[in-house]
């Protein structure tokens, strides 16, 4: 047995008062349009992107160089030269011998420009180089 409302029966759909509104239906009400989601990112992915944005200061910015040099000079400089500590604009590298320090010096300019590209122009404007031990660690 199905129950009606009162109401329904003294007003039924099909009888309207006003013939203009013969055919005419409410609008339904919607929210705002919502674009589909992008795809999930990897977590790595996104703090490297937040940390560019950001630059970074103190430890974090000098790590951030430092990866980004290692990465650029490839594994050859790699393992015979160790970034320091940045001050300043200055990235100071550790190199193992004497030859190394001046092959580094003639390619100085290409490597600051790769740092530029990949970081930011303005955050490490010169390279310095010392000649010391390098821990087998850093290999």
């Amino acid at each position: 047995m199905k129950l009606r409302s009162p109401m329904r029966d003294r007003y039924c759909g099909a009888m309207r008062t006003d013939p203009r509104m013969v055919g005419y239906r409410i609008p339904r009400a919607r929210g705002p349009y919502r674009p589909a989601a992008p795809a999930p990112s990897r977590s790595a992915d996104l703090m490297g992107e937040v940390l560019g944005r950001l630059g970074g200061t103190g430890r974090a910015l000098e790590f951030r160089v430092f990866e980004c040099y290692s990465r650029i000079v490839g594994e050859a400089l790699r393992t015979r030269t160790l970034p320091e500590r940045l001050a300043a604009a200055t990235l100071f590298i550790r190199v193992g011998s004497s030859a190394l320090a001046h092959e580094l010096t003639l390619l100085r300019g290409e490597i600051l420009e790769r740092i530029a590209a990949e970081i930011g122009q303005g955050i490490v404007t010169e390279l310095r180089t010392r000649v010391g031990r390098i821990p087998s660690a850093a290999t």
